[in-house]
C-alpha cells in the first residue's frame, strides 16, 4: 500500500513539473516582436511599481518627444517582450538605471517626433 501512494505522489509531482514553467508567463500584447533597439511606442501614463523582470533595453521619453505624449517616462523593454512606462520620480529608478549601466545597457534618448 505504501508503495502505491509513493508512486502516485511521484507521478503527480512529475506531471506538475511539466506544467510549472508555463505558469506566470506573459503573452505579447501585439503581433510584432520587440527586438533590442526597437523604438517603443510612446507612454501616455506611467507607474512607480518595480519591474521585476530582466530589462534588455531602456529608452527615455521626455515631455517634448512626441506631440501626443506629453509626459516624461523611462521605457523598459523586458526579456519577456513587454514594455513598461516608469515614472521618473520612482524611488527605485536611479538604482536600477545604475545596475543597467553596469551591465552595458544605456537608456537611449528618444528623438523628437511631432507626427
Amino acid at each position: 500500500m505504501a508503495f502505491s501512494i509513493r508512486f502516485g505522489l511521484l507521478c503527480m509531482c512529475s506531471i506538475m513539473l511539466l506544467f510549472l514553467p508555463a505558469q506566470g508567463r506573459f503573452q505579447c500584447t501585439t503581433n510584432e516582436s520587440q527586438e533590442v533597439g526597437h523604438i517603443p511606442t510612446c507612454c501616455t501614463n506611467t507607474s512607480k511599481a518595480r519591474i521585476n523582470y530582466a530589462v534588455i533595453s531602456c529608452f527615455h521619453q521626455k515631455e517634448i518627444t512626441f506631440a501626443n505624449c506629453t509626459i516624461e517616462a523611462y521605457i523598459f523593454t523586458t526579456d519577456q517582450n513587454k514594455q513598461y512606462c516608469v515614472d521618473p520620480t520612482a524611488d527605485w529608478l536611479q538604482q536600477r538605471l545604475e545596475r543597467l549601466r553596469q551591465k552595458g545597457i544605456m537608456c537611449t534618448e528618444l528623438e523628437q517626433s511631432f507626427q
